[in-house]
């Protein structure tokens, strides 16, 4: 998320970096990123149905884990974009010019996401959060509440949100 947190602002107003180096930096995080989430989710997805299948099924768990599927999705829809064409960020961010704006604020929010999350289970690993209380803090504090902000902000920028992963870049005309 970081690594593209810096590549989106090169595609700002003001670069930090020139393309030439974001560009091949952001592939190889972006590998390293598909392949957490393969994993992450493998096991998540995995634990929840052995808990349906054991009758110890949390809800709200399995909701919170299912915004987190969406949230973290955004990002693998983008890196597939990125791969399967190198020209279509560009022209998404040549017709919605702060595009890379609602990107960087996907990465901050991914950012947000685990840092807070990764505090509340070592809150709850040593007992000071725990049950219910920790649960809706979790699922509302680090997953609904940040992604409905997120979404929310598209009506105040010149940006789209999810809607640019069905455009299509230069290598389709």
């Amino acid at each position: 998320a970081i690594v593209s947190l810096v590549h989106c602002f090169c595609y700002g107003p003001k670069p930090i970096l020139p393309l030439s180096l974001a560009e091949p930096l952001h592939s190889v995080a972006a590998v390293v990123y598909l392949a957490s989430c393969v994993y992450f989710y493998k096991y998540h997805w995995g634990r929840q149905i052995r808990h349906i299948m054991d009758g110890r099924f949390r809800p709200w768990f399995g909701i919170g884990l299912a915004s987190l599927t969406v949230a973290h999705a955004l990002t693998a829809a983008h890196i597939f974009k990125m791969f399967d064409d190198g020209g279509w960020l560009r022209t998404v961010v040549k017709i919605y010019p702060d595009q890379w704006q609602w990107i960087a604020d996907t990465r901050l929010l991914e950012l947000y996401l685990t840092a807070l999350a990764l505090f509340l289970v070592i809150l709850h690993l040593r007992g000071v959060l725990t049950g219910t209380a920790n649960a809706t803090i979790v699922f509302v504090g680090t997953v609904i509440a940040p992604t409905a902000a997120l979404f929310g902000e598209t009506f105040f920028i010149d940006a789209v949100a999810w809607q640019h992963y069905f455009m299509l870049g230069p290598k389709h005309w």
